[in-house]
């Protein structure tokens, strides 16, 4: 074997086992605009590491509408936590909050409206999507076409 095929060889052992540890991604973050950049860079790497960089524009879209959608109806400041996951048949992304209280509501915007497309957005990227409520947290959710 060449010394090429060894370091191919290891470069893809190294990736399956980097993906079965990181089947899904957590990050607890604040609901705040300084956080999207980094957040946006996290998930396009995750989407990296499982070689779906033709889904990781689309990833990091539905993460900027689910974190605005935090920061405008629940509150800057707010402790939320993004998780991306590539254990399903489809890539899933959410976003947990803790105002179960607050369930999101998918409106048509009018032509010279400034905001209320995010969840029309989350809806026109996404295979499937949803929200999931328990007594104290919500989470919305969406998967990625495959």
């Amino acid at each position: 074997m060449t010394r090429e095929e060894q370091a191919a060889l290891a470069e893809l052992e190294r990736r399956h086992l980097t993906r079965r540890c990181c089947v899904t991604l957590t990050i607890p973050l604040l609901a705040e605009p300084e956080a999207l950049a980094p957040v946006r860079h996290r998930i396009r790497a995750y989407f990296a590491l499982w070689d779906r960089l033709d889904l990781a524009d689309t990833a990091e879209l539905c993460v900027s509408e689910l974190i605005t959608n935090a920061i405008v109806h629940i509150g800057p400041g707010t402790p939320i936590t993004l998780h991306a996951s590539m254990a399903g048949l489809h890539p899933r992304i959410s976003l947990t909050d803790p105002a179960a209280h607050a369930f999101p509501t998918l409106l048509p915007a009018t032509d010279d409206a400034e905001s209320g497309r995010g969840l029309a957005l989350i809806a026109a990227l996404s295979h499937e999507w949803g929200v999931i409520q328990d007594p104290t947290t919500k989470t919305i959710w969406c998967e990625l076409e495959a």
